[in-house]
């Protein structure tokens, strides 16, 4: 996999990114935007892709585009507010890249694509050392795996922090920073058809590692935000606790643990998330894939209970 060190203010930071994956970047905003557009078809969805309308929407791609970047464009403002070095280091990676900002935009804040993961968190008794464990799996395949990268990020103002992205993407579900803060994160399946359209995109979750050193920092980040994204959990820990967010456009969750575990797999698991839980709605392969998970990983805590630790987390 490759590794970028992107050092300086955030605009240089993008634009060293834009200019070392120029060719990734290129073919993943034309990947998605086209996934999205086959994800409309009637009867299509983005795990049942329709793909003998690939010609067509092909075709449509630029009428398509203009959509894209519009909707976008509706992020701005709630990006602008909470994270502006974000939209700085869009910025630089735009020119680097050679690509239009608002495809860029785009491609970050159409990342409810992604939703084939499991995050594990467990602190105290149940662990072998007491010390917060955190455990992600992504499930990609080899094709999605060739356009990530590593970058190892490190800012004129905040903490230095190593993270692992979709080149193009800026990172929000896992990395460290230099404190040995650690968050990770997923999408999760809800029905949000009763809520407003997101006006917050999950992207302001890239921002922890770099501004905050604890999880009463990120606890204080997360509570001035507004709810984000069409539905997500993230995990931050440090080396006495962890956090976990669950959150979509409209209402949010957050609880300190420091004894006991939580996981999720693609489906809420707090009360004010659980009425939004839509795994039961999805037809084969998620909702199975996400029914069989929590199965397992239910079966696999009692095995290891007291006893996770780095090894148990890769069995896991």
């Amino acid at each position: 996999m490759k590794e970028l060190v992107l050092a300086g203010s955030h605009f240089e930071m993008g634009r060293q990114y834009g200019r070392s994956c120029r060719r990734r970047i290129w073919i993943l905003s034309r990947a998605v935007q086209l996934m999205v557009a086959l994800s409309k078809r009637p009867g299509a969805d983005l795990f049942n892709l329709r793909y003998r309308h690939v010609p067509a929407e092909l075709v449509r791609f630029s009428k398509n585009r203009h959509q894209h970047r519009r909707r976008a464009r509706e992020f701005y403002d709630s990006l602008e507010a909470h994270y502006p070095e974000g939209l700085d280091m869009l910025r630089g990676m735009a020119e680097g890249a050679r690509v239009n900002f608002d495809d860029l935009l785009f491609l970050n804040t159409a990342q409810d694509l992604a939703r084939g993961c499991t995050t594990i968190a467990a602190v105290g008794k149940a662990t072998a050392t007491g010390e917060p464990v955190l455990g992600m799996n992504a499930d990609e395949n080899r094709g999605v795996e060739r356009l990530e990268v590593i970058l190892d990020i490190r800012p004129d103002h905040g903490y230095r922090h190593k993270v692992c992205a979709m080149a193009g993407f800026l990172p929000f579900n896992f990395g460290m920073n230099e404190t040995g803060l650690t968050q990770i994160g997923e999408l999760m399946f809800l029905n949000n058809e009763s809520v407003a359209t997101p006006t917050a995109p999950i992207l302001l979750q890239a921002s922890e590692l770099s501004r905050c050193g604890s999880v009463g920092e990120a606890e204080a980040l997360l509570e001035s935000r507004p709810p984000c994204g069409s539905g997500s959990v993230v995990y931050v820990a440090d080396s006495e606790k962890f956090l976990r967010l669950e959150t979509n456009a409209v209402v949010s969750e957050m609880e300190v643990v420091d004894e006991g575990i939580r996981w999720n797999v693609n489906a809420p698991q707090t009360s004010t998330l659980a009425p939004f839980s839509a795994i039961d709605d999805l037809t084969a392969p998620a909702s199975m894939f996400s029914e069989s998970r929590t199965r397992r990983l239910t079966t696999l805590f009692d095995r290891f209970a007291g006893q996770l630790d780095e090894a148990a987390v890769q069995s896991i």
